[in-house]
């Protein structure tokens, strides 16, 4: 087994105008303009066309950071709120994500109806086929910030997911969950 070389020192910061020299300096090159290209189609993707192919109901509100993919077969229900960098992704084929009325989501949770095979351990995860199954969220659930919903979950109505959970299985409704995988923690009151 190799050892890492570990180096001790007092790091110098550059100055502000060499900072300065090197964003201009960036400007003028050909690396920054394809950047530049590739960040907007990276935006008109993921947050205009999705959201724009999505069904959202009347008075939900999705704030501007929320990545919708494969929008034709994400829906939203009425007054819900879709807070900061969530993340919802649709199948690649037919799997749908399906949020009922109501539902608020904390920052930065992520809704997947998809997922990578992993089948053949002779082929390497990504170049594997992908699977689709539907993400069900029913009314009135709160999911809080951080968690993940996987594949094939049904999340029932009324129910509450602790932050930063994992949901790989189906919550029950009227239930507060969580944990990573995430479990039943008690009825809601």
């Amino acid at each position: 087994m190799s050892r890492l070389k570990t180096v001790k020192g007092v790091f110098k910061r550059p100055s502000k105008r060499l900072y300065l020299l090197e964003i201009l300096v960036s400007f003028c090159s050909l690396l920054f303009f394809k950047s530049l290209v590739n960040l907007f189609a990276y935006y008109v993707v993921n947050y205009v066309v999705g959201r724009k192919k999505a069904a959202i109901g009347a008075k939900s509100k999705i704030h501007p950071t929320v990545i919708i993919r494969q929008g034709e077969r994400v829906t939203i229900g009425k007054e819900c709120l879709i807070n900061h960098n969530n993340v919802i992704q649709a199948g690649k084929f037919i799997g749908r994500v399906i949020i009922g009325d109501y539902v608020h989501t904390g920052p930065n949770v992520m809704i997947f109806a998809f997922n990578h095979g992993m089948e053949n351990n002779g082929i390497p995860s990504i170049k594997q086929d992908y699977w689709d199954a539907d993400v069900v969220i029913e009314d009135d659930v709160w999911v809080g910030a951080g968690s993940v919903i996987t594949a094939g979950v049904t999340i029932g109505k009324g129910a509450v997911i602790g932050a930063n959970s994992v949901v790989t299985k189906d919550i029950p409704a009227f239930s507060v969950c969580g944990g990573i995988p995430a479990e039943f923690i008690k009825k809601k009151v």
